[in-house]
């Protein structure tokens, strides 16, 4: 068993840290999300793969603006389950929009998910992913309205090209960057 958590200081079974593959579907505002939530596992310890096949935990951070959004995030969570099913993700996490707007009827819809959480508990993700590969046991972040906004103090990797960045200003910035006439 790997150690499932990669900075508690305990002896580890491999020496490559669990690996976490991350499927952001929807808007970029999504993209930034995903990125804010690898940040976060990566202070972690964790890895990263982009090959589903290859991760001991898969997140799909879910877009339910406008209806064929919610059905290629169930889609992708069919295919990723069917991953869980077989063995070769131990950990599968709905993350989003998703479970923020449909709440405890996707438990029902989607049994092989062990975390459906909103946006709010995207600073804590590191502490779920650890707890469930210590327990290995389903759980579930209280949805809620949404209240948590990621700054630039949050972590973040950038998963884009190095010349472009997704920035969600329609959630507000106070920064005075000379390029932008948004706080102005």
């Amino acid at each position: 068993m790997r150690n499932p958590s990669p900075k508690s200081g305990k002896k580890k079974a491999t020496l490559s840290p669990p690996t976490v593959g991350i499927v952001s579907l929807g808007c970029p505002k999504n993209l930034v999300d995903s990125e804010v939530m690898a940040g976060y596992l990566s202070e972690a310890g964790f890895g990263f793969t982009d090959d589903p096949e290859k991760a001991d935990v898969l997140i799909v951070n879910t877009c339910s603006f406008i209806a064929p959004a919610v059905e290629e995030a169930k889609q992708s969570l069919r295919e990723m389950a069917r991953l869980k099913t077989a063995g070769t993700c131990r950990i599968l996490i709905c993350a989003g929009c998703l479970p923020q707007r449909e709440g405890r009827a996707l438990t029902e819809e989607f049994p092989e998910v062990d975390l459906f959480m909103g946006i709010d508990e995207i600073p804590h993700i590191g502490e779920w992913v650890c707890r469930l590969l210590e327990t290995e046991r389903p759980a579930s972040a209280e949805t809620r309205l949404p209240t948590y906004l990621y700054d630039d103090t949050s972590p973040r990797l950038v998963s884009t090209p190095p010349w472009t960045a997704y920035v969600k200003i329609a959630e507000g910035c106070l920064h005075a960057c000379s390029f932008c006439t948004i706080p102005s």
